[in-house]
């Protein structure tokens, strides 16, 4: 059977779209359903097509299915691109794909990348609100390397203890893409959450079509924490489209954040500058080398543990007096000067007559520090990094891929092969003024117990061919990964001791990650899509080569370890409907079911070492560790027992040429075999990272004449009611939960202006808390959430 070169469905049968969704209600649905829809558009985000069919279709049939998708997406939340835009524009299409676009971005005017995210359903934001404090939570996965962050093909890496992982700005950015789930055969080692990339403006982005050299100039005032945003560009083309290039500046600078009850979140303000420089040579046809250069950076007092709503205890009287008001404050606080550069370059030839190529090759370079230093009245612990600390990770890159298009008489071939370097190296030292006079310690100058120096370096290959037969697509894809670990013997000798495994050599992973994607266009209108993977991750350099000094229950090295596992299985379909209802509208649903298998999960290694102990203190000992008689792990971490999280989300949107809509909900559930902190505990526990369940619903109107647009928005999330300490009452077990949190509901309304058309300037203005809801945030540690704040920008092309 031959797929319709038609992909939109026009006005079908009541009983067929009762039929149609009746049977969606099995299966989770997913991705190429959204893509479509106009009522995305009016949504802020943008969801890929969840599968790999390639349609023929004649030229003017994809000038009619790019006009229609255009006006589909204009005001959605987030984008669902149709199956049949993503084969034209992609090299393979993935499932489970969500993207914000330009104009997502800006009508959001959000304060840093974890906050954009926070809108998409199974994606959450974790952290405070200060400078640097975020994390991304994809499906209930928050580490560093289950959700790994490319900006631009340059791999962003950052896992300093209690600071966020992501620090990019996000005026730079022109489109965000998440994939949900470790189902891109691109992403090695790691990525069980998924994997956020992140695209930034060029000079293409932003010039009018009549003009070979432009100009931008925006500003933002944010009213919660008088926050000002300036940002200026300049860019230009050649007359033939050759050589464009693009420089870009923006500039971050307000005050503390402001939480509904009118506190403050002492030391958030933040003062950050970003620089940026993109060009792009195109010698001949089919030919594309470019090169992208970003830095930012910002020096401010703040709290060290910028990830948690810290109530900083006041300075006394007595403090006061003795060292002054400023001084007595910042004796609390941390100088921190941090600098984030990326930069890559890369060669791309596609030759129009020639299906079998369709090279690209990139080179990329990405390291982010941290300098902190503690005034010579501050509180000094080793646990904070000391009177001074430098922590610095880099990350160099290279990737090879090809995608050839066959045809064969029994269908069509999407071959995809590939081949990956990286090398990852993290060096950690700080100073504690107390060991000043201690030769053991080095004299105050070594690497953290708990932040060893060492790298690890992948060479990966891959291979994915997107096999179109009919209706039914079959992608099968495999990954190799040989990953080499290495740590740096401590300078501090307490750290360095071979007799108690302190050991730093080097240790090898190898393995493979095969891949099935499926998708069946049962109807014009739905599509059936399944995934399975399986796939791993090595340990990371603070899990294998962490340390404790030598008198400690488990002071070794853990080479040991073995690296993770996940089985992971993804169900879903989409619909989509165009002119249903009335002339040029347009119903997009997708429905998705996530089913992921962890094994082997690391953890720390504390409170219960062996089943030995378990079971004295079922007999009514005490448990205490010497009736392991030293039959135990020795290392600061450990292999526990398995963990399966479920997930389901639901996404429907409707969009007309005079108003849009779109609700999305999801729910994540997550539970281990047995607790973390007791591998023999006997019985189920809750995971800690699971968001709670979450629903949005956005109501909008457009007035085309006027250029237009404006509607609500709205975030309401349910209670989180589950904790590991409802299952193990261990101390350790206490200090690994989160506090449980209420529900709350968030309002905001938005608006879009050009009052001239698009020669003049655009107006943003949005209301975010609308009614200035006091809440607190589950993935936040129970942080409070940020007062009622009113946002303008006005941004103008020259």
């Amino acid at each position: 059977m031959q797929l319709s070169s038609k992909f939109f469905y026009s006005r079908p049968k009541p009983l067929s779209i009762c039929m149609a969704l009746l049977m969606t209600g099995f299966m989770g649905g997913q991705q190429s359903f959204a893509q479509q829809n106009p009522v995305l558009s009016a949504t802020d985000l943008e969801t890929k097509a969840i599968d790999n069919i390639k349609p023929k279709m004649t030229p003017s049939q994809s000038v009619m299915a790019t006009q229609n998708h255009k006006r589909g997406v204009e005001n959605q939340i987030y984008e669902m691109t149709p199956i049949y835009l993503q084969a034209q524009t992609e090299d393979t299409i993935q499932f489970g794909q969500s993207v914000l676009n330009q104009k997502a971005i800006d009508r959001f005017q959000a304060n840093n990348v974890a906050q954009l995210l926070d809108t998409m359903p199974g994606v959450g934001m974790a952290g405070s609100p200060r400078p640097g404090g975020q994390t991304i939570n994809i499906l209930g996965m928050g580490g560093h390397a289950d959700v790994p962050i490319t900006l631009d093909d340059s791999l962003k890496g950052f896992d300093k203890y209690r600071q966020g992982s992501v620090f990019v700005e996000p005026e730079i950015l022109k489109r965000i893409t998440v994939d949900k789930g470790p189902h891109n055969v691109e992403v090695g080692n790691g990525g069980f959450g998924g994997k956020v990339t992140l695209e930034t403006k060029d000079a293409q982005d932003l010039l009018r079509e009549d003009r070979l050299i432009g100009a931008f100039l925006k500003y933002s005032r944010f009213s919660n924490n008088s926050q000002n945003t300036y940002t200026g560009a300049v860019y230009a083309k050649a007359p033939n489209n050759i050589i464009d290039g693009l420089i870009y500046f923006t500039k971050r600078d307000s005050g503390n954040v402001e939480r509904p009850d009118g506190s403050k979140f002492l030391f958030s303000e933040q003062e950050q500058d970003t620089y940026m420089a993109k060009f792009n040579f195109r010698p001949s046809e089919g030919h594309k080398i470019f090169i992208n250069a970003m830095q930012s950076g910002h020096k401010s007092w703040e709290p060290f543990a910028a990830m948690r709503d810290v109530d900083l205890t006041s300075p006394t009287q007595e403090e006061i007096d003795e060292l002054g008001y400023d001084e007595a404050w910042r004796s609390k606080l941390v100088y921190r000067d941090q600098d984030d550069r990326s930069y890559s370059m890369g060669y791309e030839f596609n030759p129009s007559n020639n299906p079998y190529i369709n090279f690209k090759a990139v080179a990329s370079y990405s390291k982010t520090n941290q300098h902190d230093t503690r005034t010579e009245h501050g509180v000094i612990s080793a646990g904070t990094l000391g009177s001074q600390s430098w922590i610095e990770y880099t990350n160099k890159a290279i990737k090879l891929s090809n995608v050839s298009e066959i045809d064969s008489r029994y269908g069509s071939h999407k071959v995809k092969v590939g081949a990956q370097y990286q090398n990852m190296y993290q060096q950690a030292l700080n100073f504690v003024d107390t060991k000043i006079d201690d030769p053991d310690f080095n004299h105050g100058y070594y690497q953290p117990y708990f932040m060893p120096e060492g790298q690890q370096t992948m060479l990966s290959g891959f291979i994915e061919d997107q096999y179109q037969i009919g209706s039914v697509t079959i992608t099968p894809s495999l990954r190799y990964d040989h990953i080499v670990n290495k740590g740096k013997e401590n300078l501090a000798n307490a750290y360095n001791k071979p007799e108690v495994g302190h050991d730093y050599s080097s240790k090898t992973y190898t393995g493979w990650s095969p891949r099935l994607a499926l998708s069946w266009q049962q109807a014009q209108y739905l599509t059936w899509f399944a995934n399975i993977s399986q796939t791993w991750r090595s340990p990371r350099i603070d899990e294998l080569y962490s340390v404790q000094y030598d008198r400690a229950a488990a002071p070794s090295s853990s080479l040991y370890l073995k690296p993770e596992k996940m089985l992971a299985i993804r169900l879903g379909n989409e619909m989509n409907f165009q002119d249903l209802f009335a002339e040029e509208d347009h119903l997009q649903v997708r429905l998705t079911y996530h089913h992921n298998r962890g094994k082997n999960e690391i953890f720390k290694n504390l409170s219960t070492f062996c089943e030995a102990q378990v079971i004295d203190k079922q007999n009514g000992g005490k448990g205490n560790i010497s009736v392991c008689g030293g039959d135990y792990d020795h290392g600061w971490y450990r292999n526990v027992k398995d963990y399966t999280i479920k997930a389901y989300e639901a996404e429907l949107f409707y969009n007309q040429p005079m108003w849009f809509a779109g609700i999305t909900y999801a729910y994540v559930r997550g539970q281990r075999d047995q607790s973390p902190v007791n591998p023999w505990l006997g019985h189920k526990t809750w995971m800690t990272a699971i968001p709670p369940r979450k629903a949005t619903a956005t109501l909008g109107i457009t007035v085309p004449e006027h250029h237009l647009t404006m509607g609500w928005r709205g975030i309401f999330v349910d209670a989180q009611r589950r904790s590991l300490r409802d299952d193990d009452d261990a101390i350790a077990a206490r200090t690994y939960s989160l506090p449980k949190t209420k529900g709350y509901a968030l309002h905001g309304i938005f608006t879009e202006w050009q009052p001239y058309g698009d020669t003049g300037p655009t107006l943003n203005f949005s209301i975010d808390n609308l009614f200035n809801r006091d809440y607190k945030m589950y993935l936040g540690e129970y942080m409070t959430g940020t007062g009622r704040d009113f946002k303008l920008s006005i941004s103008q092309r020259f």
